[in-house]
């Protein structure tokens, strides 16, 4: 049995499906998808890419057809390594959002994004418009976002942005009710419940950034409350094709509506996209560099655009293999066979030595608890980092994973829970970092398995990955960046991380540092007796197949 074998729980799933079959009926989505403004959009996407003899009259007049120096500078490295990809780590939030803004701005064909959460805020703003400039200057821009995270005011600023002849913006799997959002659990919970969780952002079909991180706030270093600790990768050569065939697949996809088909202009709001962006100042819409500080610092400080054009940007050059669900599984119109839970399963096989895995939501159910109880019985050093009760954003995940603590440590895996109080300033070396001013949860999707194998991208190692939403990633064959991450849980993380352990009298005890003082706590920190009675309560439910 692999240690990805996660199976969901079939009566739960009809009982859930039964509550809401008679009402499904209600949904109507619009008959036709696509416009002819966004289907011709994408077929100038296609003719930028022509040979330039046979490129023809469809181009847009404003794009560029011979290389930049950003592509030139790419172009050499792939040339160099023809059958392999480079992948440089992207750690901190700061050079997450530095490393989306520079590149938008140096792209000058087009700009693919494809995303789960792209939130109404700062970051989602600044972002929005910096593919505004793009535009403007001749860019094509296609944004395909899921819906699950959208609301009536962000369809509004979408359908501005929409409005510029060189951007196109689809909704993957829309919900019906736009305004009364509440009203879409009633009436279509079945087709809702299953979500695009992939997460891309490619520039001139040359260059990507994958990884868990969505665009806002909290993902992006700029939340006074809550920060995540996520990883991404930078991705050139070989894998940036498979990514961009892709976004190709989810993006020309029935389920993928532009986003005029579903929203109507609101007349009460202005028809001016950049005087829209009301998170953004008056010299934050047109400005270079933003007036707020964490973004304008990150800005100031990278150097990432003039490190891509003299090649200094330290990639790695490996094998990897790109892994993505098939659009289909947001209809169960695909053999389960072909999910990406499945493709790991074929890739990574089962563990020889080691198996280090960060998920921020680890829901292993009771098949993936026996396989991991098998491995490390048998040998497999296993560690695990997830999130804290104190530091995880979804309580109800937290439920289904606690009532597998004992076991797991009984069979000898080591299992780390990283604090909210986590601070950047002490996990330096580290593949994870957080603004210190507030609350930190872990976000990251990554695995390492044996001498050479690593995973990163959006799938996390709960059931809803496995079984309901898609997601994306990229294994990396690489042993350096293998000893990296297995290295990485260990003692030096109890300044972050409590380490859970069981005591000769089968109890939980959380080991960590405080004051640079071994502290021993003999409940769950931050666990009062109302949570507890609500994380027991939820932990009797069969609802591991929705976490």
């Amino acid at each position: 049995m692999s240690m990805f074998s996660i199976e969901p729980s079939n009566l739960s799933l009809s009982l859930a499906l039964g509550l809401t079959l008679g009402l499904s009926g209600c949904q109507i989505l619009p008959k036709q998808p696509h416009l002819p403004e966004s289907v011709a959009l994408t077929e100038r996407v296609a003719a930028l890419y022509q040979p330039e003899d046979s490129q023809n009259v469809g181009q847009s007049e404003t794009a560029p057809t011979n290389n930049t120096d950003l592509v030139a500078a790419i172009s050499e490295q792939n040339d160099i390594h023809p059958e392999l990809s480079g992948y440089h780590p992207i750690v901190t939030g700061a050079n997450a959002f530095a490393s989306r803004s520079i590149l938008t701005d140096m792209a000058t064909r087009n700009i693919d994004a494809q995303y789960y959460i792209w939130h109404n805020d700062q970051a989602g703003q600044l972002l929005l418009r910096d593919l505004w400039k793009a535009a403007e200057r001749g860019v094509i821009v296609r944004l395909l976002l899921d819906d699950f995270n959208n609301n009536a005011e962000f369809d509004q600023h979408l359908l501005r942005f929409a409005s510029h002849p060189n951007i196109a913006v689809r909704i993957i799997n829309p919900l019906v009710h736009r305004k009364l959002q509440t009203l879409n659990y009633v009436t279509g919970l079945p087709r809702i419940n299953r979500r695009m969780h992939n997460k891309s952002m490619t520039f001139d079909k040359q260059i990507t950034i994958i990884g868990g991180r969505n665009i806002g706030n909290e993902y992006l270093s700029n939340d006074q409350n809550s920060q995540f600790a996520d990883l991404d990768v930078l991705l050139i050569g070989k894998v940036v094709a498979d990514i961009d065939n892709s976004f190709a697949s989810y993006w020309s996809s029935s389920l993928s509506f532009d986003i005029e088909t579903l929203v109507t202009a609101d007349e009460n709001t202005t028809t001016d996209f950049l005087e829209g962006l009301d998170k953004l100042g008056p010299e934050d819409k047109s400005a270079d560099s933003s007036d707020l500080t964490v973004y304008k610092a990150a800005l100031e400080e990278s150097t990432i655009d003039k490190d891509l054009i003299n090649k200094r940007v330290p990639f790695r050059w490996t094998d990897m293999q790109f892994l993505s669900d098939d659009v289909g599984k947001l209809t169960k119109t695909v053999p389960s066979e072909t999910n990406l839970v499945h493709q790991l399963r074929t890739l990574l096989g089962s563990p020889t030595k080691q198996l280090t895995i960060i998920s921020s939501y680890f829901v292993p159910t009771k098949n993936g608890v026996n396989t991991l109880v098998q491995l490390a019985e048998s040998g497999i050093d296993i560690k695990i980092l997830t999130n804290s009760f104190d530091a995880t954003d979804v309580t109800a995940v937290h439920s289904g994973y606690i009532q597998w603590r004992p076991i797991l440590l009984r069979a000898g895996v080591k299992i780390y829970e990283l604090k909210s109080t986590a601070s950047e300033e002490k996990r330096e070396n580290k593949l994870w970092k957080a603004r210190s001013q507030s609350s930190t949860s872990l976000h990251a999707k990554t695995f390492a398995v044996d001498d050479y194998q690593v995973f990163i991208g959006s799938y996390n190692v709960d059931p809803r990955s496995a079984n309901i939403n898609t997601e994306m990633g990229v294994i990396i064959n690489d042993d350096q960046l293998a000893k990296q991450l297995h290295g990485a849980l260990s003692d030096d993380l109890l300044n972050q991380a409590y380490e859970v352990k069981i005591s000769d009298n089968g109890k939980l005890q959380w080991h960590t540092m405080e004051d640079d003082k071994k502290v021993v706590y003999d409940s769950e920190p931050r666990v009062d007796i109302s949570d507890h009675v609500w994380l027991t309560i939820m932990s009797w439910l069969p609802i591991d197949w929705l976490l």
